[in-house]
């Protein structure tokens, strides 16, 4: 195989005993997608009879994403005969660490790029709000300690197909109009452009909407003028640098319907080789639709790089945990945008989850079932043997901007439960209450390990925690009618209350205890 491919898969393909063989060829049928029309490095084709196999691609990066593809299937015992033709719907696939609060640490951002690889995503965005050498101190450069890790992600991304691209936000602070600011600006950008980097991002959100200093009002009039200005510049001189540098704005309006007057004449007025980041219609959009992609790009001449605004959980959302699948995004969206780069949580292992559900719409938005691909991705992440028992707590937290159904396992078990009692077949009800309280018990204790991805979740699991404890109580109170058991259930639904945590749906618990159960 390949030495990248073995570091992140092991032996798996050997230990299966397949007899794989690997045809490189430029032709049309391993380089041209007929559905996008679009050329692309990234298409294989799989043949696959019982256990030999033939990849037919174009190079190494295709190479790689069929061995890849061909361990997956192994690994869900789903190597099948027949030919298969393999290429992306989305032509850019990515992620970008561009929350507020705690950077990932150095070997977070290892670990989630290493997995990101393995599920076929090709593009990686760095920028932190809180990295200071990202915002703050934009001017300044990075010490050396910082930057070699910067340099050690950089390779580990070339290794694995994966772009590169490190974004400076000089909009907070920067005056436009002075020379010496654009000097500085350069000067970051030749630091990190000798590290390595080849694709950079000019952010300008978050900022006033307004000039800020009176030397810029007296020489741009408007803020929109003032962007064009830098993103033109900054653009000619990385090509002055290096004539294959890519890169990717952010502007300070970057939501809404897509025909505004600043997004307009902003897209209007640069170069159309330099892509624009866009969340959609809202700051965290529900739904990405080909409709509102086209009128984006009839109004800016660019097709939209969309920065998803899922999985992240900051500012206003940090009692909330995403980590449900990706949803509401239309099929062929691929066909009016460039892409997306999906913005993480500050919780790097939880992240890993949505990630790999968003990984899979954008290779195959057409196929993409959401339900099948979070489950994989738990089996991915948390183990196949702790899947299920995972599961149980997941179920929980579906609460974010995409607003799908939350508790949907725990409301149908209690959906029977119900039917059961009404029957009066209280023997079963009881059983099938134990059968989940069961599951409930053995997920807990999954929780209480002391593993990276437990310690992040630690604030909603001690709510779930809770939440057993009062689903225990409920069926020992059906049974006894004891009113120790009642009064420690309205202490539980006290302390359900109090803890700030958002899991299940937001209701009045004590309430519902009360006309369900009849406890005052």
């Amino acid at each position: 195989m390949t030495e990248n491919f073995e570091e992140l898969f092991g032996n798996i393909l050997n230990e299966n005993k397949l007899d794989i063989s690997i045809n490189f060829e430029n032709s049309k049928r391993t380089t041209y997608c007929e559905k996008s029309k679009r050329i692309t490095d990234e298409k294989y084709i799989l043949k696959i009879v019982k256990n030999k196999i033939d990849i037919i691609c174009s190079g190494e990066k295709s190479k790689f994403y069929a061995l890849c593809d061909l361990a997956e299937r192994v690994k869900e015992k789903n190597l099948s005969d027949g030919e298969f033709v393999c290429s992306p719907s989305f032509a850019v696939r990515g992620y970008i660490e561009g929350f507020y609060g705690k950077p990932w640490s150095h070997e977070s951002r290892k670990s989630v790029l290493c997995l990101m690889a393995k599920n076929r995503i090709n593009a990686f965005f760095y920028a932190p709000k809180d990295d200071r050498y990202h915002r703050e101190l934009w001017r300044e450069k990075y010490p050396e300690d910082e930057l070699k890790k910067l340099e050690e992600l950089i390779k580990l991304s070339q290794k694995y197909f994966m772009s590169f691209s490190f974004c400076i936000a000089p909009g907070l602070s920067m005056k436009y109009s002075d020379e010496k600011e654009f000097e500085a600006l350069l000067e970051k950008t030749k630091q990190l452009y000798c590290a390595g980097v080849r694709s950079f991002g000019l952010l300008l959100d978050d900022i006033d909407e307004e000039l800020s200093f009176e030397e810029d009002k007296k020489l741009y009039g408007e803020t929109v003028n003032a962007h064009i200005d830098l993103i033109n510049k900054y653009y000619e001189n990385l090509l002055k640098i290096d004539s294959s540098i890519k890169l990717t704005v952010c502007p300070t309006v970057y939501h809404g319907r897509g025909d505004e007057y600043y997004i307009s004449k902003l897209g209007q007025n640069i170069s159309p080789l330099i892509s624009i980041f866009w969340t959609g219609k809202d700051i965290c959009s529900r739904e990405l639709t080909t409709h509102e992609a086209l009128k984006f790009y009839e109004n800016t001449h660019h097709k939209a790089l969309y920065w998803d605004n899922y999985p992240v959980n900051d500012c206003s959302m940090f009692n909330e945990m995403h980590i449900s699948p990706i949803i509401g995004r239309e099929k062929d969206l691929w066909k009016y945008s460039e892409g997306i780069i999906a913005n993480c949580m500050e919780y790097a292992e939880c992240s890993k989850i949505p990630l790999i559900t968003i990984a899979d719409y954008l290779w195959d938005s057409e196929n993409y079932d959401s339900q099948k691909s979070w489950e994989k991705a738990i089996e991915q992440v948390i183990g196949v043997e702790n899947a299920e028992n995972f599961i149980v707590f997941a179920d929980h937290l579906y609460t974010s901007c995409l607003k799908d159904a939350n508790s949907r396992r725990m409301y149908k078990v209690l959906g029977e439960i119900e039917k059961s009692f009404k029957k009066g077949e209280t023997e079963k009800a009881f059983s099938l209450a134990r059968d989940y309280l069961e599951k409930m018990k053995k997920c807990r204790e999954f929780l209480k390990q002391d593993l990276p991805i437990c310690r992040e979740l630690e604030k909603w699991s001690e709510k779930f925690f809770v939440t057993c404890d009062i689903m225990e109580n409920i069926f020992v109170f059906l049974q006894t009618k004891d009113d120790k058991v009642k009064e420690n259930l309205l202490s539980l639904a006290d302390k359900y209350i109090s803890l700030p945590a958002k899991i299940s749906n937001d209701i009045d618990i004590k309430n519902e205890l009360r006309e369900e159960l009849g406890i005052y």
